[in-house]
């Protein structure tokens, strides 16, 4: 159709690796005027010029949804916001530090004013050769209490009023919640949580005696990550050989390939190979049944461990009060709160199948950083490279 613009909308979302080489290499060929909404971090920073974001700030003693446009992709643009970000920070501290002092010498000098008047009105009698009293005595008539306040103590707190009103105007980064949401949940006392030996995982509804008929797909496990490769020639393929895998009570796992290599068969044949500990398991898609559950099971909770729940919630950068209003969480926030309320069992196994779908990069941010503190077991699938490596994947 040959369009002026395209504007695509989570282009990559539940896709591969290669399918989203593509993508970005359709998208720089085009050569008009292009808006991607996304959260990939690799195809914005391959196609993007400018980012427009959305981010919450601190402004007016209130937090607001701010939109700020930079230059270039996002790892750029992210390298901005860190900038003003630290500068606004210590300009903030700077207006705390200033306030603090003024408030200070406006306490010492009402102090000195309260003490001279009290002095004056009880008679004080003051040696002539004594300069310092006789400074005080004049102190007293300057700001004298039944006279108000002098124009020296106004201009004092005109300052420190000045202060206060740049420091309510500023715009700086919203507060986010930090710390673990873990917690008291153990590894469990096992050499294993899951061991599979060598062999083949069959797709489909294939009879255990008939013999495996090529294509095949492949695993290969190399320290944290077990990668799967399609079959040859990109043919369809009957089942997938493994090499002896084995997770262990703290391990955390990434299995990364192609759609069609077998992912979640393997991830099945683990499960059903697991031993028998408490787990989470949080499938790729979820549906209006698993929300509804949800929200049951939160509401069903006694206050202290709901409460316990919601905090967990928003330190995965949610907001609880929008969740307990609307009862409707999104599938992004969907996601955050079947982790959450799996805590209080205190799970020593957790299954994430494509954990970063529908979620925006800060919570990808929170959910990667809280993932390499979890003490148990830990498998991960997914496409995103970004994702992976902040949650301690490597490459």
């Amino acid at each position: 159709m040959r369009p002026d613009a395209l504007i695509l909308d989570e282009p990559t979302n539940h896709v591969d690796a290669a399918a989203r080489e593509h993508i970005i290499a359709a998208i720089r060929r085009y050569r008009g005027i292009g808006v991607v909404v996304s959260h990939d971090v690799k195809l914005i920073d391959a196609t993007c010029m400018r980012c427009v974001m959305f981010e919450r700030r601190h402004v007016s003693s209130r937090n607001m949804t701010v939109v700020t446009t930079l230059r270039g992709g996002y790892s750029e643009a992210s390298q901005q916001v860190a900038l003003r970000d630290g500068a606004d920070t210590a300009r903030a501290d700077a207006l705390q530090r200033e306030a603090d002092r003024l408030a200070a010498v406006k306490a010492q000098r009402f102090a000195k004013v309260q003490q001279v008047e009290s002095n004056k009105q009880h008679g004080e009698r003051i040696d002539r050769r004594d300069h310092d009293a006789r400074n005080r005595r004049q102190l007293a008539k300057m700001t004298g209490l039944d006279r108000g306040v002098t124009r020296a103590y106004s201009q004092l707190d005109g300052r420190l009023a000045a202060v206060k009103r740049q420091t309510e105007e500023m715009s700086s980064p919203a507060k986010r919640y930090e710390g673990t949401i873990w917690m008291d949940i153990k590894p469990a006392h096992c050499r294993e949580i899951v061991r599979l030996e060598p062999g083949l995982i069959r797709f489909g509804e294939t009879d255990e005696d008939d013999e495996p008929m090529p294509p095949l797909c492949h695993a290969i496990q190399s320290g944290n990550r077990i990668r799967l490769s399609p079959s040859e020639n990109g043919d369809t393929a009957t089942g997938l050989m493994i090499p002896a895998i084995s997770i262990g009570p703290r391990d955390h796992v990434a299995v990364t390939g192609p759609n069609g290599a077998g992912k979640s068969s393997l991830v099945a044949a683990m499960l059903a190979h697991a031993v028998d500990v408490p787990r989470l398991t949080i499938a790729q898609n979820t549906t209006d049944e698993d929300r509804n559950d949800a929200m049951n099971r939160l509401f069903a909770l006694p206050a202290e461990t709901r409460a316990q729940v919601l905090s967990a919630y928003a330190r995965l950068d949610a907001n609880p009060d929008r969740l307990l209003a609307s009862g409707r969480p999104s599938p992004g926030e969907l996601r955050k709160l079947l982790l959450c309320l799996a805590l209080p069992a205190g799970p020593q196994l957790i299954v994430l199948d494509e954990p970063t779908n529908h979620l925006d990069l800060t919570s990808k941010k929170a959910l990667a950083r809280l993932l390499t503190e979890y003490p148990g077991a830990l498998i991960v699938v997914s496409h995103d490279e970004w994702f992976l490596e902040l949650a301690g994947f490597g490459r």
